[in-house]
């Protein structure tokens, strides 16, 4: 991963296998956005199991297409289930770390949409990081990974992993 900003330390550091399921699951869900948290050993960096959720936006976008305009191919959002898992996990020795989900043909970045999904009240919801995948109809263009930034009060681009 390389690392274009500077925002306090430590990262998770996503696995090659963790990556290598997450780009599996964004070509699979193609060419509507995928999403998911991945999880590693507690009091470590390794952020090592990926864990594909499902992505109800085009259920909540089919039950209310006023409140929730967008659909799956330009939005994600994690079931109650899946968040009670995440939510659940931060107690346990394997926590989530990364939540991560696709862009779909407009490459890896976190979105004004994703900031304010990220926040509530003007903080992190969850204590973790956000991956971004940048997928295409003919692959994967790598993937971003943001980080929380305190003086900032929104989430900054820390790193970039390559495609496969």
């Amino acid at each position: 991963m390389s690392a274009p900003r500077e925002v306090a330390p430590p990262h998770p550091v996503v696995t090659a296998g963790a990556l290598a399921e997450m780009y599996a699951h964004a070509r699979r869900d193609y060419p509507n956005e995928c999403c998911g948290v991945v999880f590693g050993p507690k009091g470590a960096p390794a952020a090592d199991r990926a864990v594909p959720c499902a992505n109800i936006q085009n259920e909540l976008h089919a039950e209310d297409p006023v409140k929730h305009a967008r659909d799956a191919r330009t939005a994600y959002n994690l079931g109650a289930a899946d968040l009670f898992k995440l939510d659940k996990s931060l107690r346990g020795e394997t926590p989530a770390k990364i939540v991560y989900h696709s862009h779909v043909d407009v490459g890896a970045y976190f979105s004004d949409t994703d900031q304010a999904a990220a926040q509530m009240d003007g903080e992190p919801t969850y204590p973790v990081e956000y991956l971004v995948i940048d997928v295409r109809k003919d692959g994967i263009g790598g993937a971003g990974q943001f980080a929380w930034d305190a003086a900032q009060r929104r989430y900054l681009e820390i790193g970039r992993y390559p495609g496969p």
